[in-house]
């Protein structure tokens, strides 16, 4: 399992301000971190959110899903799209490289957070991790993933254990259901993940209960957020922002797809413990 580049819209100019006019409404680059089991699944349930929301700023909607959440970092840094919707940790590294801003975050079903977890194939013999599981195999998601690379990676550095090195094969830029599948298939003993991504394949039936099983959850982490490049209109980033979080709750119910229940505004303050754990595992500079 290879990480994979991230896909542009076709079309897209690198050289090109992302916020471009189309006759006399302004066209808004939204990226998509893969947060449902396909690039197709998170275009199909996000589009209306975000539709939504450009219908209000009087705006037409460009949407791209990326392959990975490294990708949808660089693409958000380098100005290729205007907003995303992206994983904790890429939002971390698109501030660092190209001081990108969070303006709002996603609800779990009216909680702000979500743990990181480690799930292993049926039958497999582990009673705790990771103290059990030297010598087994491990598959991790792309680098840019906050549950499925740089929590986990934290977590065991943190006791002195070098994933490389550890497990006795280790990979690293599967996306989160290729992880999942991998354990269910016996292709791998272990894998990461997060529990939001898991409880969606569980519910739509990709996943049976006794696919897999979790041995190891993090502690709770902010939710995805919602973040504007770098000289993004501050007005506009206001009314977005405005757009998002008020979405009334029936409305939200029936718009977002499950178990996502709205956005509250934020700043950058719930992420500083990812910038942290950054620094600890030598990513970003102290």
């Amino acid at each position: 399992m290879h990480r994979r580049p991230f896909l542009l819209a076709a079309g897209t100019a690198l050289a090109a301000p992302a916020f471009v006019r189309a006759q006399s409404r302004p066209v808004l680059k939204v990226g998509l971190g893969p947060q449902q089991p396909t690039q197709a699944d998170t275009k199909r349930v996000w589009e209306p959110v975000f539709r939504r929301a450009c219908e209000q700023l009087g705006a037409d909607l460009d949407l791209t899903v990326a392959n990975d959440w490294a990708g949808i970092s660089v693409a958000l840094a380098t100005r290729q799209i205007d907003v995303a919707q992206m994983g904790p940790w890429g939002y971390v590294l698109a501030k660092q490289k190209g001081d990108a801003q969070a303006i709002a975050m996603l609800q779990i079903q009216g909680r702000d957070h979500y743990r990181a977890i480690v799930v292993a194939r049926p039958g497999l013999a582990l009673s705790k991790f990771p103290d059990d599981a030297k010598g087994m195999s491990m598959q991790m998601l792309d680098v840019g993933s906050t549950s499925g690379w740089l929590v986990p990676t934290h977590f065991m550095r943190a006791r002195g254990i070098d994933p490389k090195t550890f497990f006795g094969r280790y990979a690293e830029g599967a996306s989160a259901a290729a992880a999942q599948m991998a354990t269910a298939n016996g292709q791998v003993d272990l894998a990461t993940g997060w529990d939001t991504h898991r409880n969606t394949m569980l519910r739509n039936g990709q996943l049976k209960p006794d696919s897999n099983r979790v041995v190891w959850e993090s502690d709770p982490l902010p939710n995805e957020p919602v973040v504007v490049r770098r000289d993004f209109d501050p007005e506009l980033a206001r009314r977005l922002q405005a757009a998002l979080t008020s979405i009334p709750s029936g409305t939200a119910s029936e718009l977002l797809p499950w178990p996502y229940s709205g956005y509250v505004a934020t700043t950058h303050e719930p992420y500083a413990m990812l910038e942290r754990m950054g620094r600890d595992v030598g990513v970003l500079k102290a």
